[in-house]
């Protein structure tokens, strides 16, 4: 476990594991550059591939020099992949900035030019040039509208104000429920082609270690689900993205960008088996009501990995236990959901990634704003958050449980760095601060899971 010990006794707890882990190696098989998946964990040319990563959504917002000083920074902390945006979705063309689509009219343009997909060119350049992986993510669940007034707040610094689900409802179906994104075959038409621009553009890119069709699906947002909504609807639409993307593109993995709901006792329409309900999973994050069934998603024949978040001051994944610390319950439920996901990658025979992994601090309770938000909660209302060591402690704990577990991969939420390539990005999404890959804990974890070897 890592806690705030001595960086020596770290050093040889995880060494034990280490022993353990190297105890067995994969024939290299082959030399394609791209990330696949055989016995349910992924591979790199042939050898076992774990990694430890990072999120910054908001990369190709950047200039030329941001970006090399990002990429620069991230590799030297010795992450291997970032998850960032592959989506800029606005009403009209903004006066300054990039943006990928307008969604206007009942219509959708793409654009290629400078302002355009040729950002992410240069987000994929970049990242190439320094040996990391992308995650390319090309919607979000939450896209709030903005009051008038327009917000202070710099288009870009929150994560949910690149367009996403709700542009496109609000573009073709104004008025209409969140779930018609997965239903409504105009819709679905109009994010297939935006699907295909992308996808096209990278197709025989090994630096994309992934397509995410979307950030953190559900069946609502600020946007009302309709009465018809329920697990199978976005498992449908996800297999159809997901068919579809692999018709454009066989050579990358594809996951779906759940926070990795369950639904226990949901009929299933791909999954054979499901994780056994007992009283400790049980409430909103096993029963369907956010319109996910992970299990079921999962088990497509199209998603090559699962994927689940942990965002405590954002989701309660367990019940409350009456009289128990709530920091205690807090930061532990993120090692049982470890755990349940853990389970998952058994029964799927399928890997898992925790895609985001952050929690909120008091020192940062004034800049954060909620999924659901566009302002920062006013000052007079409370704000829960951890101490900084407890939220060091949260995310190290995490990473050495998920690689002592079945957990492939792990990204940190929200990249934020100081020193040394100055390479901070202003969000008012951010979480922690500095980047956690400044304490020895996690910096270990980084490395440890750079290692080609299996988990024990």
């Amino acid at each position: 476990m890592l806690f705030t010990l001595p960086i020596s006794l770290v050093a040889l707890a995880f060494q034990a594991l280490l022993v353990a882990a190297f105890s067995g190696d994969l024939v290299r098989r082959n030399s394609s550059g791209f990330v696949s998946v055989q016995d349910g964990a992924f591979q790199l040319d042939g050898r076992f591939y774990r990694f430890y990563g990072t999120n910054a959504y908001w990369a190709h917002t950047m200039t030329d020099n941001e970006l090399n000083t990002l990429f620069s920074d991230i590799a030297n902390a010795g992450f291997r992949v970032v998850r960032t945006w592959a989506f800029n979705d606005v009403p009209s063309k903004p006066a300054s900035g990039p943006y990928f689509q307008i969604l206007s009219g009942g219509s959708a343009t793409v654009n290629e030019g400078p302002d355009g997909l040729q950002r992410l060119d240069k987000v994929v350049a970049c990242a190439q040039k320094y040996g990391i992986r992308l995650i390319l993510t090309l919607t979000n669940n939450w896209n709030p509208e903005r009051p008038a007034p327009a917000s202070g707040i710099p288009r870009g610094s929150l994560q949910n104000d690149y367009g996403g689900i709700d542009a496109y409802i609000r573009n073709f179906k104004p008025g209409g429920t969140h779930d018609l994104f997965y239903t409504h075959p105009i819709i679905i038409d109009a994010f297939k082609y935006y699907v295909k621009a992308v996808v096209s553009r990278y197709a025989s890119n090994p630096t994309i270690l992934a397509w995410e069709l979307g950030n953190d699906l559900r069946c609502s947002s600020t946007v009302p689900a309709s009465p018809d909504c329920n697990p199978k609807t976005i498992t449908q639409w996800a297999a159809k993205i997901s068919g579809y993307i692999k018709e454009l593109d066989n050579k990358h993995l594809i996951t779906t960008g759940d926070s990795g709901f369950f639904c226990l006792e949901c009929p299933k329409l791909f999954a054979n088996t499901s994780t056994p309900k007992r009283p400790a999973l049980e409430g909103p994050s096993f029963d369907g009501s956010f319109g996910i069934d992970t299990e079921d998603l999962v088990s497509i024949p199209s998603i090559d990995f699962g994927s689940f978040q942990i965002s405590p001051e954002q989701m309660q994944l367990f019940p409350a236990i009456p009289g128990a610390d709530k920091t205690d319950q807090l930061l532990g439920n993120g090692g049982r959901w470890i755990e349940v996901h853990s389970q998952t990658t058994g029964l799927s025979e399928k890997p898992q990634v925790l895609l985001s992994a952050g929690v909120l601090t008091k020192s940062n309770c004034k800049f954060f704003v909620a999924n659901d938000q566009v302002e920062p909660q006013p000052e007079n209302v409370a704000c829960y958050g951890v101490e900084d060591f407890e939220a060091t402690y949260a995310v190290s704990s995490w990473g050495s449980a998920s690689l002592n577990g079945n957990v492939n991969g792990v990204l940190e939420a929200n990249w934020i760095q100081i020193q040394p390539g100055l390479s901070r990005r202003g969000t008012m999404n951010r979480r922690q601060e500095p980047g956690r890959y400044d304490g020895a804990a996690t910096n270990l974890n980084t490395r440890l899971f750079a290692l080609d070897a299996p988990p024990v």
